[in-house]
């Protein structure tokens, strides 16, 4: 049967430009017609995305001021979040919109952005930012354990989804000030005993806004493990952090 699948996969390739051409693939954001060569979002909406790499020194520092923990080692993020531009489409679309191939494509960009820093790999293990079970029923996955996937096909730290869960379904973060965001998330993780097991871990998430969820997780993290290292992987941080 191996001659059926190789000869339905020359089929396929020979199809893909005429389907492109009957369904063109639109960019998330504009909706101007891709190219093959740009995936999600056309170049355009591409080059203004804000790359955190050109303020990497000054945004880190904000972030580990944000999250105020002496257990968190290092820092890598992609993307400024801005309202109304292109990064806030592509999380939205991950998030809301079932479109779930972007948490994996742009892990592996975060994975390769972490190779470019010619940062050392810590981690032991790679640690979505968990989401209650109602919410993960209604989406289908976790956006965060999609993103730590694709982080993990570059770096080869194993995803562990079982050391930490959320425990209550809190209401969305959105549109809470910053105390109400810290004030909202707290206690509402409960961390395996097997973390004890380990001396560093990477917690990684969509997006970093206040550094809340991260400081709550840390947190519930030190209480089993006081001397674990954490890294902090996110696709984007908010000009709030």
């Amino acid at each position: 049967m191996s001659w059926f699948y190789a000869l339905f996969g020359q089929i396929i390739f020979f199809l893909k430009p005429v389907i492109h051409l009957l369904y063109p693939d639109l960019c998330i954001h504009c909706k101007r017609e891709l190219t093959a060569k740009s995936p999600y979002l056309c170049y355009t909406c591409l080059m203004d995305l804000e790359l955190i790499k050109w303020q990497r020194k000054q945004t880190y520092n904000q972030v580990f001021q944000a999250i105020q923990s002496t257990s968190v080692v290092q820092i890598c993020a992609l993307y400024r979040f801005r309202d109304s531009a292109p990064i806030q489409t592509l999380l939205h679309e991950l998030k809301y919109r079932h479109n779930s191939r972007l948490g994996a494509y742009f892990g592996t960009v975060l994975g390769l952005q972490f190779q470019e820093e010619n940062a050392t790999v810590f981690a032991q293990a790679l640690i979505p930012v968990p989401i209650h079970p109602r919410k993960r029923f209604d989406r289908g996955y976790n956006q965060s354990e999609l993103i730590a996937n694709g982080v993990s096909r570059i770096i080869c730290v194993p995803v562990k989804t079982n050391l930490i869960k959320k425990a209550f379904n809190t209401k969305t973060q959105t549109k809470l000030s910053k105390k109400g965001r810290a004030q909202n998330i707290r206690g509402s993780f409960r961390i395996s005993d097997d973390i004890v097991n380990y001396q560093s871990v990477a917690i990684v998430d969509d997006v970093i806004t206040t550094g809340a969820t991260i400081n709550a997780i840390c947190e519930a993290l030190l209480e089993k493990n006081a001397n674990l290292q954490i890294t902090i992987f996110s696709l984007a941080l908010a000009q709030s952090v």
